[in-house]
């Protein structure tokens, strides 16, 4: 039997990328009451709109975005009271330790990088998210292995 057709390994080779549009069934979406401050409702109307204008925002999305929102509120809270307390406060017997809003600070910053990271907000997860750095046009020539 001469087939020309020619022969390749199951499951070998890359998959070409889907580029199909998904269209949000959302255009627009009010902040919740939740958002526990101004910053924080500021950031839901951009992020939401531009979550809903890439088409990978839905309903079920909304209390990871108000996570996400109330994260960068609450670390501005933080950065805006160790500013005006300072980086050390005094204890009760006069001596000075590290001001404990600079650990709240770092867990709400850690929070909003995750729940962003979780929604596509950071570039290296939004390049994933659209298909960037699949060598497709970056001027990379490859691996020997990508023909298999």
């Amino acid at each position: 039997m001469n087939n020309n057709a020619p022969v390749r390994a199951s499951g070998g080779g890359r998959k070409p990328k889907t580029t199909s549009q998904h269209k949000s069934s959302l255009t627009r979406i009010n902040p919740p009451e939740e958002l526990v401050g101004e910053y924080a409702k500021k950031l839901w109307k951009q992020q939401s709109k531009v979550l809903i204008d890439r088409g990978t925002f839905e309903i079920e999305d909304a209390p990871l975005l108000q996570a996400y929102c109330n994260a960068f509120q609450r670390m501005l809270d933080a950065d805006i009271e160790i500013n005006a307390q300072g980086l050390t406060v005094l204890t009760g017997d006069g001596s000075t330790k590290m001001n404990p809003l600079i650990n709240a600070h770092s867990k709400y910053a850690q929070q909003f990088s995750r729940f962003g990271s979780l929604l596509g907000l950071d570039p290296l997860t939004r390049l994933r998210m659209l298909g960037a750095g699949n060598g497709e046009g970056g001027g990379e020539e490859g691996n020997e292995f990508d023909e298999f």
